[in-house]
């Protein structure tokens, strides 16, 4: 069913449910307020109750709870705020936590990187006083959080991570980054939310929909190195990829980020785009059988990586596919060579993407598991060169989880009959040997 803009805001502002395919968004439309809910008195209080900033902030969160802080240093060109997106041991080993912030963010509460990495941080020089901890009401953090004394801040139930940028998630992190509530106010006021901005967002929806064959979404900064691309890609890939449909981010060569002011109009254009598509925009479906994977694999000791598909196998997959994806499971850091990759795979094969493991499995990891099926991707695993080292209070070290992670992907990719191969490398260079490129 088709409506006017001014209907089509008045359902949004009402919250109905009945706009969308599925079951979930009845309880998922709490974004719609966030700016008025967040961004009012709400952002002053907090302030005054926040760790003093020591210079130093280390995010502990991924998808949904990372990449809005990405976004928001992005635009403040601010480098003390640090995400750690990731289970990579050597990206880990790394990192100091003894005088700084730290914020540990999971909606869920029991995201595993957020768990590990949080448990690791209190072991390895994090202070409670310097952590806050900000999940959805009810979660296990929220004990957890409590009972360290640190600051625990809610998020809104209401709300999936993808469409959180707007509160607790995405604002708090923005406020260790330069921002300040006034600065955020005025930000999110440059396009407010009215029958203009859902126009523009359904219109554009109706044209990213209407093209025939594989549907692409072009990207206007490098998700590999732009935060606000990052933030976007996922909110798109994963909003709209299952049931065998979705929209293909890709970067065009463009560098220009997004402003943290565009993303009610995107979450408008992705929700909207699901609209279309006919599938659900709120629930991911194909990520909750990986994280079940992952869970099963730590029962076991000293994980390896699952070797599938020889160099004539990926090479032929890759000339057939209408496009190619690459998950390369290395240090966040190593992005560079990664950009580097994908551009020497494009350039053979055609059109690729590339995402850093495990950081995808929380953005578009649910598009290439259950969106379009023309998409053949090759799982990359840099082994870690630092030591493994068992993580405090459990039984695995990052060495363990970063390849759990690995190979339980790879197991929902098959399962789902996905086109799927996967190398273990010590260093990417060996990819462009395995498959004749020219670095």
């Amino acid at each position: 069913m088709t409506f006017d803009s001014e209907e089509l805001l008045k359902r949004l502002q009402t919250k109905d449910a009945s706009l969308f395919t599925g079951e979930t968004a009845s309880n998922s439309l709490g974004w719609i307020d966030h700016p008025e809910r967040y961004l009012g008195s709400w952002i002053d209080e907090v302030v005054a109750q926040l760790p003093t900033d020591t210079g130093r902030t280390i995010l502990l969160g991924m998808g949904g709870s990372s990449s809005p802080a990405r976004f928001y240093a992005e635009s403040t060109q601010n480098d003390s705020l640090h995400v750690l997106d990731t289970s990579s041991p050597d990206s880990i080993s790394e990192t100091d936590f003894s005088h700084a912030v730290a914020i540990a963010s999971s909606k869920s509460g029991s995201t595993i990187e957020t768990q590990t990495l949080l448990a690791h941080a209190l072991a390895n020089g994090l202070t409670s006083d310097n952590l806050i901890v900000i999940t959805d009401p009810g979660s296990a953090l929220v004990e957890l959080g409590h009972s360290l004394g640190a600051l625990v801040i809610e998020g809104d139930s209401t709300t999936g991570g993808r469409f959180s940028a707007i509160s607790p998630f995405g604002l708090i992190p923005a406020l260790y980054a330069g921002w300040s509530p006034t600065a955020l106010r005025e930000e999110h006021a440059v396009f407010p939310f009215d029958s203009q901005l859902v126009a523009k967002a359904n219109d554009l929806a109706t044209a990213l929909t209407s093209e025939t064959g594989l549907l692409k979404f072009e990207l206007t900064s490098d998700p590999l190195s732009s935060g606000s691309a990052l933030w976007l890609e996922q909110l798109i890939a994963e909003t709209t990829g299952k049931d065998g449909r979705g929209l293909v981010p890709v970067w065009n060569g463009q560098r220009q980020p997004l402003k943290p002011r565009e993303m009610m109009y995107w979450q408008l254009v992705a929700s909207l785009c699901a609209r279309q598509l006919g599938v659900d925009p709120f629930n991911q479906p194909n990520v909750e059988i990986a994280k079940k994977s992952v869970l099963t694999l730590l029962a076991n000791t000293n994980i390896q990586p699952d070797l599938s598909g020889s160099r004539d196998e990926v090479k032929e997959s890759f000339k057939s596919a209408a496009f190619r994806e690459v998950n390369v499971y290395c240090a966040i850091e190593d992005h560079s060579s990664v950009a580097q990759l994908r551009a020497a795979i494009a350039n053979c094969f055609g059109a690729t993407a590339a995402n850093i493991g495990p950081r995808y499995l929380h953005s578009t990891g649910q598009l290439f598991k259950g969106g379009p099926r023309e998409i053949t991707t090759l799982q990359v695993v840099v082994r870690p060169r630092s030591t493994p080292q068992r993580i405090a209070g459990r039984q695995y070290s990052f060495h363990d989880l970063f390849f759990a992670q690995a190979n339980g992907d790879l197991q929902a990719m098959k399962s789902s009959q996905r086109s799927v191969f996967q190398v273990a490398v010590d260093d990417l260079s060996e990819v462009f040997e395995f498959l004749d490129l020219s670095s």
